[in-house]
């Protein structure tokens, strides 16, 4: 039977450090009779240390040791903080379900836009041995990294969550750093039948984990969403003003920039506009994100006139199929819509995965979405599918410039 789930944190901290060894035994104890037994190996140390965290990985093993504790099975926790499910006999929906629901759980991590490497299944009856080697090899992994450290101690990292004294910390020393070596670039770009892809603007942007890092790396900067807005706001700022002393090198051609609803409304924005060429504004994109237009709907239909008046366009960025159906671009008044891709979006075919997510996508039209976070070909077909036109993400940048390094 499955441990109760009681005992969680403290297997989290330490207490699997035999987890490898047990399952080795486990899986031989079922050699002569491995028929209808299952496993699922979640390769969770995959995950970004700031998705790798312990609170997570506990409500993921919640669900995983109820769907054992229901079919004879049990959950292991290696020392990596991967984990291994055997379960017997469940129906393989009920196993695919399972597995979706807990890669749902770290849906904001790149590692879970990627299903086959998220996780690994094996039907026992012909894969025992597969995974027998695979549990041998973390095995001497572990003792090798235990003699290098001349410990126990599991590499598990557990992130602080972003609070008022640290981002107060995070702000002061934002005020030292050059913020103009952070920015990053990336192309929206056309993609039609038998033609190389055309950059249709370029998003500059500040990538978050990459201030994370020299700052304050064992802090989830988007723990707290409205601290983490107070943060990205303050960015704003820190952009808009390099920005405005180096209009000519920085901005030449159209591009996109992330912007909160009050910035819109500040002096810095102001003087942002006012460096503009004539006419600049018209090749200039600003992306806003749902929660902060809907937090106060009001000002972002001021600060939507206001810009718009000046020639500014809007995108309204960080969709997801669920909220997609809930947005009507034309009457929010904003020109562009940003979804971002995952393989669970619903397909072309699937009309009931989400109820209107079709007509949804049609009623934004189909040189008007976008679909971000195209790590590889498969969001680019499903767009086509889709009669959908524009895309973003690593696989683009890959198109648009073999071999460059890959940042974003």
């Amino acid at each position: 039977m499955a441990p109760a789930a009681g005992g969680l944190a403290t297997r989290l901290r330490g207490a699997s450090n035999y987890a490898e060894e047990q399952l080795a035994s486990y899986l031989q104890n079922l050699e002569s009779n491995p028929l209808g037994w299952q496993a699922v190996h979640f390769h969770f140390s995959k995950l970004s240390p700031i998705h790798r965290r312990e609170s997570t990985v506990r409500i993921a093993l919640v669900g995983l040791e109820d769907l054992a504790r229901a079919h004879e099975g049990r959950t292991f926790v290696l020392f990596n903080f991967d984990v291994v499910i055997l379960i017997k006999g469940p129906l393989v929906s009920l196993v695919n379900d399972a597995v979706e629901n807990t890669r749902l759980l770290f849906q904001d991590d790149p590692l879970s836009r990627r299903p086959e490497a998220f996780s690994t299944w094996y039907d026992l009856s012909v894969g025992h041995s597969r995974l027998q080697s695979v549990i041998r090899k973390l095995t001497i992994e572990k003792s090798r990294q235990q003699n290098a450290r001349g410990t126990t101690h599991t590499p598990f990292v557990e992130i602080e969550p972003l609070d008022p004294n640290r981002l107060f910390q995070i702000q002061n020393a934002l005020t030292g750093i050059d913020l103009s070596a952070y920015l990053r670039r990336q192309p929206i770009c056309a993609i039609l039948p038998d033609r190389a892809p055309q950059p249709v603007f370029e998003e500059i942007y500040v990538r978050i984990a990459d201030l994370q890092k020299p700052l304050m790396p064992n802090v989830n900067f988007a723990g707290n969403r409205w601290l983490f807005q107070h943060l990205t706001q303050s960015l704003d700022l820190r952009v808009l003003s390099i920005l405005s002393r180096r209009p000519e090198a920085l901005i030449h051609g159209p591009i996109s920039l992330n912007m909160n609803v009050d910035t819109l409304m500040s002096q810095s924005f102001l003087e942002f506009d006012s460096n503009l060429r004539e006419d600049q504004q018209l090749q200039i994109v600003i992306e806003l994100q749902p929660m902060d237009v809907f937090a106060d709907i009001k000002a972002f239909q001021f600060g939507r006139d206001f810009i718009r008046n000046k020639g500014y366009r809007l995108c309204l960025d960080g969709l997801t199929p669920e909220t997609l159906v809930l947005c009507d671009r034309e009457k929010l008044g904003v020109d562009l819509l940003k979804m971002h891709w995952t393989p669970v979006v619903p397909s072309a075919g699937e009309v009931d995965g989400v109820d209107g997510y079709l007509d949804a996508v049609v009623r934004a039209g189909p040189e008007r979405l976008i679909i971000a976070h195209c790590d590889d070909d498969s969001a680019v077909e499903y767009g086509t599918k889709l009669g959908l036109k524009l895309f973003q993400g690593r696989y683009i940048d890959q198109l648009v410039n073999p071999g460059a390094p890959v940042r974003n």
